[in-house]
């Protein structure tokens, strides 16, 4: 694991130096994460909650600005990480034996942004460019810190996480590897459990209680029949399976902080010509688009392969606005596989290509892989059978 902290570090640093940044702070969970590995179950369930994490490359310092609730967490879990607390939470302690807690209590600020001016402050932080990442500072915090700190020039950091998490770790590709293998066997262990009137909401039921007894997070798991199967990123409802129903499969899961997202289309009994000609042709659109797969390959170039290769094997008049993303962290990492995205291809890339197909009144067909961009081409990270499933 030492290793992977200081892969991290070297990515951020190399990402830094390129925005000219004196020092970088993270407010998203996931950049949190990649900066520090804290996690916060008060910043998962409260979307209010703010949590900041502040790197200054310089001097190899980093800095915790957290709400004083978590103190003793975060001193359980990391007591050699500088912390700066704020807010109001009562603790009671021994006469001995907490100093570490008690001390860092008893600076706490009042409120995120005096704690973040503090920390800055401490670390010699007066001016220049500094890294705030956007995605969990709402703009009145910006504003205060803006005013308390005019010589600083505060830009958007998120662009400087993305950037460096685009790369993945050979640790890091192991988890997600795994991610994808229990999605995959959740995936199975449920479909197998499928008869006539069950319900997608059964489907889903079953694939999170596989999901849960491998270890990992069921994030999501999308799982659509007959005409359902045409609406994407949809809730599960009650309806049930029949002979000859479509079932749409859009799933993932999270282990030890990494994500997948997979696709799969499978049909209960005696499936009609069109379901097997469309999910030919997507099938091909994604293979095709995996092999195309190299260092140094336009994004949008993949994105080109997919469709054209999709229209080519028997939708003439497929669409789509992408044909996949890189994953890491969160479901979406950089880049996005769409036209427009210059962004080469680099190894260790991890990415989902996915050519699906959504016909309103008709339904679906869908197929996602995670693979791994190497030197020599792309790799699978997902494993199981990428035809069409069939059940009953």
């Amino acid at each position: 694991m030492e290793q992977l902290a200081l892969f991290k570090k070297k990515r951020l640093q190399a990402a830094m130096e390129r925005h000219n940044l004196q020092a970088l702070i993270a407010s998203l969970p996931e950049n949190i994460y990649y900066l520090s590995g804290y996690e916060s179950v008060g910043h998962r369930i409260l979307n209010r909650t703010q949590i900041f994490s502040l790197y200054v490359p310089a001097q190899d310092k980093l800095v915790l600005v957290i709400p004083t609730a978590e103190i003793p967490t975060a001193q359980e879990r990391f007591p050699n990480t500088e912390m700066v607390a704020f807010g109001e939470f009562f603790f009671a302690f021994p006469p001995t034996g907490a100093e570490a807690i008690t001390e860092v209590i008893a600076a706490r600020e009042t409120n995120a942004g005096q704690a973040l001016i503090k920390a800055l402050t401490a670390c010699g932080i007066a001016a220049g460019r500094v890294g705030l990442d956007e995605g969990r500072t709402n703009p009145q915090l910006w504003q205060s810190l803006a005013e308390a700190m005019p010589q600083v020039e505060w830009v958007p950091g998120a662009m400087v996480f993305n950037e460096a998490r685009k790369v993945k770790h050979p640790d890091e590709v192991a988890l997600l590897e795994r991610a994808a293998e229990i999605a995959e066997e959740a995936l199975l262990t449920a479909l197998a459990k499928v008869d006539v009137d069950t319900t997608e909401l059964d489907i889903e039921r079953f694939y999170r209680e596989e999901v849960s007894r491998r270890g990992a997070d069921p994030y999501f798991g999308v799982f659509t029949i007959d005409e359902r199967s045409a609406l994407a990123d949809t809730i599960n409802t009650s309806l049930a399976v029949r002979e000859g129903s479509i079932i749409g499969c859009d799933f993932g899961c999270v282990y030890r902080g990494y994500r997948s997202d997979l696709a799969r289309t499978a049909v209960f009994g005696k499936s009609e010509a069109k379901v097997e000609e469309y999910y030919k042709a997507i099938l091909v659109g994604e293979e095709k688009a995996v092999e195309g797969i190299r260092p140094g390959v336009p994004a949008e170039e993949i994105f080109h392969i997919a469709v054209n290769e999709t229209k080519k094997a028997g939708i003439p008049h497929y669409r789509r606005h992408h044909c996949g993303h890189g994953i890491g962290l969160e479901t979406y990492d950089f880049p996005s596989i769409a036209p427009g995205v210059q962004m080469p291809l680099e190894a260790g890339m991890v990415l989902c290509i996915e050519t699906p197909y959504y016909e309103i009144g008709w339904g679906g067909v869908q197929v996602e892989d995670a693979v791994l961009v190497t030197e020599k081409g792309a790799r699978y990270l997902s494993k199981s059978s990428r035809e069409l499933i069939r059940l009953g």
